[in-house]
């Protein structure tokens, strides 16, 4: 068979992207009708998956002491699930303004044309700008207006546009059905295969291939005409329909279902990889289909049942807050970096000048407020008395004023502390008693970091003249380390990296050193 018909159901940029709406996300109140009526323009010959979300009534559930108990990581990881999944529920909730919201995605056209759209119907031009920044901190968007919805679709994309424009009409009777048989659950995604997608299975394989368990293609051509999952994160519980051509067809399915999801995992390196085979074997025997004419159904209502598909997507919230937080704080750090060089272009130095220190070379605040009007903020810069201390009556209030740009979501920091921080210690940028330029930086601005990403309990009132004082015989140990292992950095250059957490100690100490002059292994922090 043709893989690319198949990419839809293996590829993991799809999952990726149909993961940043589900694992933040609840049902509305329409009809399963007006559902179809809506998602309908724009669904296209080759769509094959709809999703439908309604963060309005979203809600986490309120009996959590089987859950935490059995969460892994314990309590504290639970709450921290909970914290990232909240925060993302209330951004989702405010973008969306009151809306549901709704994907759909097609099989690949070419290599720069993905029909894979999300959209809300429009309400205002602040909620369309607020859904464009939620999801433009996942992945590169373009955003547009189409039939009264904020269209969103990938940047690599051709035109949105256009792309919308040209969708030629495919009508799926199937669909009202399909929303009727989840109708009443938060989050539903429907997998509805094109007609001329069976049709070339039954042509061109008559045997299925071994990622989806071999046997008669039959299996799925005449077992799923649709498929329709919903999940109620407040219950918690989950449930899959699957429409058969007939009740010959659905038992056969349901009795080869268990067979084809192991090959499955055991086949795509893209579930291999984030779920172990213990994991799904001990998953499989919960799965249990039941046959009512030509439907099939699997609820996991259970607690057992429940417990196990929570330890499996557990990370999942966590993991898309985590990206998302990545991709922000890399553009505040590019701005951050911007605004460094261009105070050392009007001051000759990196901030604080000379001019702003005491005769102990100690400043009064941190190279974060002395930079602000270079970040357009200028009247906050103009709020602070820079002839008194950060933390004096005067300039103290200020502290809870802390631009955007010094934020880092979602990771419990408190209001107005920062953990956006300068490495200092010998040897480097910062933290000395004398300002540095960049001809005192003799390892060259592409070798030194300027700025790190620090653990949350390092984090800093953002106006104090206070950075990372790392131990040099364990620089990394204070790093904001991520679940890959790396951290985020910016180099004086204002170029912005990951790097590796577990480097050696030597090969940190060296790229946070700005003139030690040794030789500089690349291999070794990334």
């Amino acid at each position: 068979m043709n893989r690319q018909l198949l990419r839809p159901f293996t590829d993991w940029h799809v999952i990726r992207f149909l993961a940043c709406v589900l694992a933040v996300a609840n049902c509305h109140s329409i009809s399963f009708a007006d559902d179809a009526a809506i998602v309908q323009p724009f669904v296209g010959e080759t769509t094959t998956l709809i999703l439908k979300v309604d963060p309005t009534r979203l809600s986490l559930p309120t009996d959590t002491t089987a859950l935490k108990s059995t969460f892994p990581g314990g309590p504290e990881a639970y709450d921290r699930w909970t914290r990232d999944a909240t925060q993302g529920i209330e951004s989702l909730r405010a973008a969306a303004g009151g809306e549901p919201i709704y994907a759909t995605v097609g099989i690949p056209l070419s290599k720069n044309e993905w029909p894979a759209y999300l959209f809300v119907k429009e309400k205002t031009e602040q909620h369309r700008k607020q859904l464009t920044e939620l999801f433009g901190a996942l992945h590169e968007i373009q955003s547009c207006t189409h039939n009264g919805c904020t269209v969103l679709a990938f940047a690599g994309n051709a035109d949105v546009e256009a792309s919308l424009n040209s969708i030629v009409p495919s009508p799926r009777a199937e669909l009202a059905a399909a929303f009727e048989s989840v109708k009443g659950y938060p989050i539903q995604a429907l997998i509805l295969p094109p007609d001329y997608v069976r049709q070339t299975v039954t042509e061109l394989m008559p045997q299925l291939p071994r990622h989806l368990g071999g046997g008669p293609s039959s299996l799925l051509t005449d077992g799923l005409v649709w498929a329709a999952m919903a999940i109620d994160p407040s219950r918690p519980g989950a449930v899959v329909v699957i429409q058969s051509k007939s009740e010959k067809a659905a038992a056969a399915l349901a009795e080869q279902l268990p067979e084809m999801l192991l090959a499955a995992h055991d086949e795509v390196p893209a579930v291999k990889s984030r779920i172990s085979r213990d994991d799904f074997l001990a998953l499989l025997p919960l799965l249990k289909p039941t046959v009512d004419g030509s439907r099939i159904t699997i609820r996991l209502d259970e607690l057992q049942s429940i417990r196990e598909g929570l330890r499996l997507v557990s990370a999942a919230p966590a993991a898309v807050a985590e990206k998302m937080r990545r991709r922000t704080n890399s553009d505040s750090f590019k701005q951050i970096l911007l605004a460094m060089h261009n105070y050392h272009d009007t001051f000759k130095s990196f901030p604080p000048g000379d001019a702003f220190r005491d005769a102990s070379g100690k400043s009064g605040f941190s190279w974060r407020v002395y930079i602000l009007p270079f970040l357009d903020q200028g009247e906050l810069y103009n709020e602070f008395d820079l002839d008194q201390p950060w933390d004096s009556p005067h300039n103290k209030p200020l502290i809870e004023k802390m631009p955007k740009v010094y934020e880092s979501r979602w990771l419990g920091i408190p209001p107005g502390h920062t953990n956006f921080l300068a490495p200092v210690g010998e040897d480097t940028i910062f933290g000395g008693d004398k300002s540095i330029s960049i001809r005192h930086i003799l390892d060259g601005t592409s070798n030194t970091a300027a700025l790190v990403e620090v653990k949350p309990s390092l984090s800093v009132p953002w106006t104090a003249p206070q950075d990372y004082a790392f131990d040099p015989q364990q620089p990394g140990e204070g790093l904001g380390v991520g679940t890959d292992g790396r951290f985020l950095a910016a180099l004086a250059d204002g170029s912005v990296q990951m790097f590796r957490g577990n480097a050696v100690p030597e090969l940190l100490l060296r790229l946070f050193q700005k003139s030690d002059g040794k030789p500089f292994d690349w291999s070794g922090l990334r």
